[in-house]
């Protein structure tokens, strides 16, 4: 199956696509780049004239990908996140140059769409610098396709679900997406790369092109707001809400006395409402559970309690998350998501979230705080927290 149709949208659908907010946001990300993916939510005409024009049934759908491209695409086989039987993509502008599907070149003319098998390779020669936009290329379930080998998602259940997805691209080198800049890799990637590490803009995934796939989502360690740390204020020991701390406040850490706040940055983080224990997530610590703590403790899933014993099991699944058995002050880290006593938290939505980092000759190593009562937890370090998907406060 082959082919292009012309005249696919109705006049008004045309000048819809062409002024949507999110389609001049995204051409205006073209200086510097030859490809922006996003998506837009799918109108009832659009969703219909697929359907009639195209045979695809996106009654379940409610956003559509597109992208703008710059420049020639090289001959390739489309990929994507899920198995599909065809590509489909409109072009929505005039562009000069050609589409070559296979052995056939077809000029690119507004509002005509091509539709071929998984498996065709195809290109575009001599089109120059004027961007066109795309409606596609997707699958039959309007999901991206195309030549992408790494897919970067806003959380971990994101990734193992293929929804909502940031883009793609056809390269193993990780990339600077919507300012994430620390990414691991979902458990559904089909790659050889090591799941069980952090990977930073610029570092290389090891891949083939052609069955070698990443799912990725940025890693984040933190507080929710309003956990309370123990500091020392005009000399008096006190906790304090983590959200009124600032660079030079003092921070009583389990073995070196008191810290001066070095780094403090703050984000935010989506969590779901099931009890899924994934990575990045909240989890609530309970005084039942934790007897030091005199209220409830949030925490993400990467974040680590520290014990002074681990019994095989978290050893197992701590290999499995971290690569290896990490120690801070003499104690084990125990991150939230392996510690049987700390529970997903299941309120969903979008929460503020804290770390800090405290002076340190050595920019790479933590130390152990207290929190909330008295439960000790980690800091970041300074290098981890300079090079966080978080924002310095």
């Amino acid at each position: 199956m082959s082919g292009f149709i012309k005249n696919i949208f109705t006049a008004s659908d045309i000048e819809y696509l062409n002024n949507l907010p999110e389609v001049a946001e995204a051409k205006a990300l073209l200086d510097g780049r030859n490809v922006v993916y996003f998506s837009i939510p799918v109108t009832e005409s659009i969703r219909s004239t697929l359907q009639a024009r195209l045979g695809l049934d996106l009654s379940t759908v409610s956003s559509i990908p597109l992208r703008w491209i710059k420049g020639d695409t090289p001959s390739h086989i489309d990929r994507g996140a899920s198995t599909f039987e065809h590509t489909y993509l409109v072009y929505v502008n005039d562009s000069e140059g050609s589409f070559v599907l296979g052995n056939e070149s077809y000029p690119i003319e507004a509002n005509t769409a091509f539709v071929f098998n998984e498996g065709l390779s195809h290109k575009t020669e001599g089109t120059g610098l004027e961007p066109r936009l795309l409606v596609g290329p997707m699958n039959e379930l309007a999901e991206p396709v195309g030549i992408s080998v790494t897919f970067y998602y806003p959380t971990q259940a994101d990734a193992l679900a293929n929804t909502n997805i940031f883009t793609s691209y056809g390269s193993y080198v990780i990339q600077d997406v919507s300012s994430y800049t620390h990414w691991r890799i979902a458990s559904n990637s089909t790659g050889p790369s090591p799941q069980n590490v952090v990977y930073n803009v610029g570092d290389t995934l090891t891949g083939n092109n052609r069955t070698d796939f990443y799912y990725l989502y940025p890693t984040v360690i933190c507080f929710k707001e309003g956990t309370k740390v123990l500091c020392q204020i005009d000399g008096v020991e006190t906790y304090q809400p983590i959200e009124t701390l600032k660079v030079g406040t003092l921070v009583k850490t389990s073995r070196d006395g008191y810290k001066k706040i070095e780094l403090i940055s703050s984000g935010s983080i989506h969590n779901p409402g099931t009890q899924e224990r994934l990575e990045d997530r909240l989890y609530k610590c309970s005084p039942a559970k934790y007897p030091e703590l005199k209220e409830d403790l949030y925490i993400t899933g990467q974040h680590s309690i520290l014990v002074d014993t681990l019994t095989e099991t978290q050893r197992e699944q701590l290999l499995k998350h971290m690569g290896k058995i990490f120690v801070t002050d003499k104690k084990y880290r125990l991150i939230a998501c392996v510690d049987e006593r700390a529970e997903p938290f299941q309120s969903e939505g979008t929460h503020t979230i804290y770390h800090l980092a405290l002076e340190h000759e050595n920019k790479s190593m933590n130390y152990g705080i207290y929190v909330n009562g008295g439960l000790l937890v980690e800091t970041c370090s300074i290098n981890t927290l300079n090079k966080s998907n978080l924002k310095s406060i």
